[in-house]
């Protein structure tokens, strides 16, 4: 335990910003690892063994088919005339008799048939243990010379109820209500080329809320307008879209678009990566969900337990910014293109504790100029510079798994900021309210695997789960600048999360969202969530 104490301590104090994180998943030991390998090797002996013992009775049967034929023809004086079956005038050839099979011995058909049988549910058993190691199923679409095309994905479908009305910004609050929702939240298709010479490309489609489409919204915090949003009615988007160089497996480099090396859920996407319904709130609703940008990334692996990443991207836009969502708003994509006038910087550093199931790390980015990306020059003498700092961590050992995220950002000249964007146009899409200088936002979650207590497999994950959210959009603000206590939020969700071989899941779970500010009500929803991962 004191050597645990004292690696962690060094680990914390060597976490600076970089790095990049690719571990959604605890690794094994290695002597789990090396068990791991005895199995695979003996399991591909014993396949090697079978297929000779196959064709070894193939080659017996058709020498026994062979004698018999003989002796037909040495019963008959000649030799049977060989015709095709059912061609004109010819009767079909008469059936060589079965070869005699001693008691207890398997016919051919029998064994082929077994065979058959046995590398299917092989292949079914690799998919399982895949996908249960937190691997990659793809099926292969193209596997020819130095080119591979593999793809997979997963799907997302979410029912609600909600206790409380839509519109938070009533004197007391949303207020009590009765609504139900159904949504087909996300679906993603992910494609992978492995070329040659450690080249490749991924690529990654999602598919929100449907599809396509235009609806018309009320944005409350614009005062109640009517706003028609065409992402809102359903999208399609190119999350990911970059070549990649591998360096043996020491590095890898990216170029393109891809998912920014800041907070967890960058990387933890996939339904099955997280216990609760949907993701949680306070880091979604404080910086962009899921966060990627166009740019360039370079990861280095510096031993099995420390991984690097710097990245420099495209920035934010400070039209966005806003006093509920902070940031989030900032991410650019209203546009046909993406202003990289005002760049930023990614560093991240991760430290597995391999022998604990643990991975502890942290993250920094900053912004130069976020006005340089604005769609207008109309702040040509602010630049608005950010810095977010974090630090995460994810646990899975044994029957727990948990992960946990805080983060904290500043903003610079946000009066000038917010003073601009009061009066933007309506036709932009932007909030147009105060930002904060400052904001802060931190979740962790906790589940318990009690599979074998209610007779499930090693297949089947069936964990009661908690989460904590907390986050402050408007966190120690200016002095001209009111500290709103409604956008002070803590959210509590409890709930059951079931995983099959981590590729089909089913979740229901309660959230509680208090909020700070004394004459608002708390509110109160209930999910059920499923889908796959494939």
């Amino acid at each position: 335990m004191k050597k645990f104490i004292l690696q962690l301590f060094i680990a914390l104090a060597i976490l600076l910003p970089g790095g990049d994180f690719a571990y959604s998943q605890a690794q094994p030991s290695s002597t789990e690892m090396q068990e791991l390998k005895e199995m695979i090797r003996q399991l591909q002996l014993d396949n090697a063994r079978r297929v000779e013992e196959i064709e070894q009775l193939k080659k017996e049967n058709a020498e026994k088919i062979k004698a018999l034929e003989k002796k037909v023809d040495d019963l008959s004086g000649q030799k049977p005339v060989m015709v095709e079956e059912g061609a004109p005038g010819k009767p079909a050839a008469p059936a060589a008799p079965a070869a005699p099979v001693a008691p207890g011995e398997a016919t051919e058909e029998e064994t082929l048939k077994a065979a058959e049988e046995e590398e299917r549910d092989a292949g079914e058993e690799d998919f399982f243990e895949m996908v249960n190691k937190g691997e990659k199923p793809y099926k292969k679409l193209v596997d020819e010379g130095p080119f591979q095309l593999t793809w997979g994905g997963y799907a997302d479908i979410l029912f609600s109820w909600y206790g409380y009305g839509p519109d938070q910004t009533r004197p007391g609050g949303s207020g009590d209500d009765n609504r139900l929702e159904f949504d087909m939240t996300r679906f993603v298709l992910e494609l992978e080329g492995e070329m040659f010479a450690g080249l490749g490309f991924e690529a990654e489609i999602e598919f929100e809320h449907g599809g396509t489409g235009s609806t018309f919204e009320i944005e409350y915090e614009e005062f109640g307008e009517y706003e028609q949003e065409i992402e809102k009615g359903g999208e399609v988007y190119v999350e990911e879209l970059y070549l990649y160089k591998k360096f043996s497996d020491w590095g890898k480099l990216k170029a393109g678009r891809f998912y920014l090396a800041f907070g967890l859920m960058s990387f933890l996407s996939k339904p099955t990566d997280y216990l609760a319904a949907r993701r949680p709130e306070s880091e979604t609703m404080v910086i962009p969900a899921v966060w990627d940008e166009m740019g360039a990334s370079f990861q280095y692996y510096a031993t099995d337990s420390l991984n690097l990443t710097f990245q420099v991207v495209n920035g934010l836009d400070s039209t966005g910014f806003g006093s509920l969502n902070w940031i989030r708003g900032g991410h650019q994509g209203k546009f046909e293109t993406i202003k990289a006038t005002g760049l930023a910087m990614v560093g991240r550093i991760d430290y597995k504790f391999l022998d604990y199931g643990l991975l502890v790390g942290t993250s920094a980015y900053y912004g130069f100029d976020t006005s340089a990306n604005r769609p207008k020059d109309d702040l040509p003498n602010v630049d608005a510079p950010i810095l977010l700092l974090d630090a995460h961590a994810i646990f899975n050992y044994g029957r727990w798994r948990g992960s946990g995220l805080f983060v904290w950002g500043h903003l610079w000249d946000a009066a000038e900021i917010s003073e601009r964007n009061a009066r933007l146009s309506n036709n932009l899409d932007v909030p147009r309210t105060a930002v904060s200088d400052n904001a802060i936002s931190a979740w962790a979650e906790l589940g318990y695997n009690i599979n074998t207590y209610v007779g499930l497999d090693h297949l089947h994950r069936l964990e009661p789960f908690f989460r904590v959210d907390y986050y402050d959009t408007m966190y120690d603000p200016r002095n001209d600048l009111f500290d709103n206590p409604r956008y002070e939020r803590t959210v509590l969700t409890g709930g059951l999360s079931y995983t099959f071989a981590n590729a089909v899941f089913l979740k229901l779970d309660y959230g509680y969202r208090m909020i700070a500010a004394s004459d608002i009500s708390n509110e109160s929803t209930i999910d059920l969530a499923f889908g796959w991962v494939y």
